[in-house]
C-alpha cells in the first residue's frame, strides 16, 4: 500500500473509531505527514513540538491501528519536520559502518566463560540472536570487575556486525546528554535527543545504578524503555545490584527492569580465574614460561576481579624483563613477588583463611605460624594449618612449604603425618580438627 493511501486510511479509521478526540485529529493528525522508513518503521511528521508531545500520548493507539491495517506490529515515532531533516542530514554524513572490529575489541570470542558467568554470557548471546523477544530488557548484575562491561560491549559489537543500529552509553554519558538538552531550555532539544535514541535497534546502558535519584533523567529513561519494549527493540542494562535492591528508583522503573530477564555475574571461581590469567598472559606476551602451580596460586589468592588479574600479569611481565628468557617462573617466584599483595577472600580456597582460623584457636599470630618459633602452640597451629591446606585445598607439599615460610616439602609431609597420627590417637584433638575444618569451609 502506498504511504499516502495508508495515511488516509489510518486517519479515516481514527475518525470513525473515536479513540482520539476529534479536535486533536483535525489539529495535529490531519495536518501531519507519514514517512515510511521501512516495512516496520514509520515516522509521523507533526507541525509543532507541542503536537509531538500530544500525539506521543496516543502512541499505543497508532501502533494498534497500524497493526489492524498492515497485520503486523510496526515502530512509530513522532517528530517535527525540522528535527527529522536535521537527523537525516546527520545520518547521511556518517561514515559507513565498519564491519571489521579493532584488534582489542571486547567480543564473545575473547570473553572467558566459567560457572560464575555462563548464564549471563548465554543470555547476552541470545538477545543478539533474537533482539526484542523474551529477554527484554536484559539486566546483568554483579560486583565491579567481573565482566559486565565486557559482555555489554560484546553485545554491541556483535549486533553491529549483524547490521543493527546500536547505541551504547555509560550512565554518566546518558545523564550528561539529557542535562545538556534540558539546560538549553528548548523542548525541541529533548525531542531531538529522544528521536535520536529511539532510532536505534539496540540501546545498551552500563551501570544504571548511577541514575538513582535523578528524577528528570529517569522520566526520560522511562520513556525510552517504553518505546523500545513497545516496538520490539532490544534493551540491555548492567548494574552492581539486582533490580530489587536498587534504591532511588520508583516502583514502575523497577518493574520495567524486572519485566525481561535479570541474570547475575557471580564472583570468579578458581577455574575461571585460572583461565583468565592464562588468557591475559598470552595476550600480554609474557616471554618466560610459568608453571601451572604458580598460575593456580595466583588464581586462588589474588583473582577476585578481572582488573586485578590484569595488574597481576603486568607485574609478571615486569618480573620477566628482569630475568633471562630461559627462566621458568615457578611457585616460589610468584609467592615472593606477591608476598606484600593483600590476598582476595575466596572463601575456603584460601590459605590465609586457614591460618586466620587456626591462629585464633591457638592464640598465636599468622606471622608466628610462618616463622621459626617452635613452642607447642605455634607448632600445633603451623602443622594443623599445613594439614588443612592439604586436605581442603589439595595443595602439593612443595606449594604448602612455599606458603609457610619457604619450608622444605619433607618438613611439610612430616607435619601432616604428625597431625594424622594425633587425630587417630586423641579423640579430643579429632573434635578440635573437625570443628576448625567446619569453620574454615563455612559450615
Amino acid at each position: 500500500m502506498e504511504t499516502k493511501a495508508l495515511w488516509e486510511k489510518l486517519i479515516n479509521k481514527l475518525k470513525k473509531e473515536k479513540l482520539i478526540d476529534q479536535d486533536i485529529i483535525e489539529e495535529y493528525i490531519v495536518t501531519s505527514e507519514l514517512i515510511k522508513i521501512s516495512n516496520t518503521e514509520f515516522i509521523i511528521l507533526v507541525r509543532s513540538n507541542l503536537g509531538v508531545t500530544i500525539l506521543n500520548e496516543f502512541k499505543e493507539v497508532f501502533i494498534y491501528e497500524f497493526k489492524s491495517v498492515l497485520s503486523s506490529y510496526v515502530s512509530v515515532e513522532f517528530s517535527t519536520k525540522e528535527i527529522f531533516e536535521k537527523n537525516t542530514k546527520k545520518e547521511n554524513k556518517k561514515e559507513p559502518a565498519n564491519t571489521v572490529l579493532p584488534e582489542n575489541a571486547l567480543t564473545f570470542e575473547n570473553f572467558i566463560v566459567g560457572s560464575s558467568n555462563k548464564q549471563a554470557n548465554l543470555a547476552a548471546k541470545n538477545v543478539v540472536a533474537n533482539p526484542g523477544m523474551s529477554f527484554n530488557p536484559l539486566f546483568i548484575y554483579g560486583d565491579s570487575g567481573l565482566g559486565k562491561t565486557h559482555l555489554l560491549q560484546a553485545v554491541k559489537n556483535q549486533a553491529e556486525l549483524n547490521g543493527k543500529k546500536v547505541l551504547y552509553l555509560t550512565s554518566e554519558e546518558f545523564t550528561k546528554r539529557i542535562v545538556n538538552a534540558l539546560n538549553k531550555g528548548d523542548l525541541s532539544e529533548i525531542e531531538e535527543l529522544k528521536t535520536e535514541i529511539n532510532s536505534n535497534e539496540f540501546f545498551i546502558l552500563d551501570d544504571v545504578q548511577f541514575l538513582s535519584k535523578k528524577d528528570k533523567t529517569n522520566e526520560f529513561f522511562f520513556n525510552i524503555i517504553n518505546n523500545f519494549t513497545e516496538n520490539g527493540k532490544q534493551l540491555v542494562f548492567s548494574s552492581d545490584k539486582t533490580p530489587e535492591l536498587l534504591n532511588g528508583f520508583d516502583k514502575r522503573m523497577i518493574t520495567r527492569f524486572n519485566s525481561g530477564l535479570s541474570t547475575p555475574i557471580n564472583a570468579l571461581d578458581i577455574p575461571t580465574a585460572k583461565l583468565i590469567i592464562e588468557a591475559e598472559i598470552k595476550k600480554q606476551g609474557l616471554k618466560q614460561k610459568i608453571t601451572e602451580d604458580a598460575v593456580i596460586y595466583l588464581a586462588q589468592n589474588f583473582s577476585d576481579d578481572v582488573r586485578k588479574i590484569k595488574g597481576l600479569v603486568n607485574r609478571l611481565l615486569f618480573f620477566g624483563i628482569q630475568n633471562d628468557l630461559g627462566h621458568i617462573i615457578d611457585l616460589e617466584d610468584v609467592i615472593d613477588l606477591f608476598k606484600d599483595t593483600p590476598s582476595a577472600n575466596l572463601g575456603l580456597l584460601n590459605v590465609k583463611k586457614i591460618k586466620e582460623v587456626v591462629a585464633k584457636k591457638y592464640d598465636v599470630t599468622i606471622k608466628a605460624i610462618d616463622g621459626k618459633a617452635r613452642t607447642t602452640a605455634i607448632k600445633n597451629a603451623r602443622h594443623l594449618s599445613m594439614y588443612f591446606a592439604k586436605i581442603i585445598l589439595n595443595h602439593t607439599s612443595t606449594q604448602i612449604g612455599a606458603e609457610f615460610g619457604g619450608r622444605d616439602h619433607s618438613t611439610v609431609l612430616s607435619a601432616i603425618s604428625r597431625i594424622e597420627k594425633l587425630i587417630y590417637k586423641e579423640k579430643e584433638f579429632k573434635k578440635i580438627v573437625e570443628s576448625l575444618k567446619n569453620e574454615i569451609i563455612g559450615k
